[in-house]
């Protein structure tokens, strides 16, 4: 379905706290993602994507504009829309089982034995079967965010939102999990929204690249990947392409003159 996921008009201020002064985070802006569409927002660290992403979550409010899934308008958080974060977000006093059942937990539309089958669908397809039983506590972390992404799956979310969920893992287990996140997509066509400072990351996983301006955030560039480096042959060294070299040089050039600006207006 195009235009799945519909963001109008959207602006951010935040107030001081003695509402004499106030900070501009996101100017009026408009966006489109479709159905299955994996989109990566990129911009300068501060710039308000992250804002932005919590206020199609529903966890923010928006000082104008509307938000619309699949044509009905949307206002404060529901479980159409499941959010990732960068924390490890589980229950330690939780197994590994139970802890991705409870995304399930608000379902009404599968029976008690269903939700048993379901957590194990996603808990085998983050490769923690083994680990059913275990607790949180007693996993790594990049087995933790497996968690917390099955668990929200699970809870089967029409919009998955991801605010740089691998940004503290180490390298190979953060690649490790962009491939599985690939996977994932391929398989579950989630229409996913994914925050990231990671050029490299952003190449890897998306469709479409949206970069923001330094605070506050407008859009100043939309890439199509998909026109440059199909998405099934983003594996096997494409990292090390040349069609890739540039993609990431032109994308790190934007973000840069971007930053450059904020260091102006320091």
């Amino acid at each position: 379905m195009k235009n799945f996921l519909e963001i109008e008009d959207i602006a951010k201020t935040y107030l001081s706290d003695d509402g004499k002064s106030e900070t501009k985070v996101v100017l009026p802006l408009s966006l489109g993602i479709d159905e299955g569409e994996m989109v990566m927002f990129l911009g300068p660290s501060g710039c308000g994507k992250t804002t932005l992403m919590r206020i199609i979550g529903g966890l923010e409010t928006r000082d104008r504009g509307s938000i619309r899934l699949a044509g009905d308008e949307l206002d404060g958080p529901d479980r159409r829309r499941g959010m990732v974060f960068q924390s490890y977000s589980s229950f330690p006093w939780l197994s590994v089982r139970d802890n991705i059942k409870f995304g399930t937990r608000y379902r009404t539309d599968v029976s008690a034995a269903e939700k048993d089958d379901i957590a194990d669908h996603y808990m085998a397809m983050v490769g923690l079967s083994k680990y059913a039983d275990f607790y949180t506590n007693r996993i790594s972390g990049g087995m933790r965010q497996r968690v917390a992404i099955a668990r929200t799956l699970a809870s089967s979310p029409d919009v998955l939102l991801m605010d740089e969920p691998f940004g503290a893992l180490d390298a190979l287990t953060r690649e490790h999990l962009q491939f599985q996140l690939m996977d994932i997509n391929t398989s579950e066509k989630k229409t996913t929204v994914f925050v990231t400072h990671d050029v490299e990351e952003a190449i890897l996983l998306a469709n479409r690249i949206i970069i923001f301006s330094s605070r506050p955030a407008r859009i100043i560039r939309e890439i199509d990947v998909d026109a440059v480096i199909p998405a099934e042959d983003r594996r096997n060294g494409v990292a090390d392409s040349k069609t890739f070299f540039d993609l990431r040089t032109e994308v790190h050039d934007i973000i840069r003159q971007e930053y450059a600006h904020t260091l102006e207006d320091a």
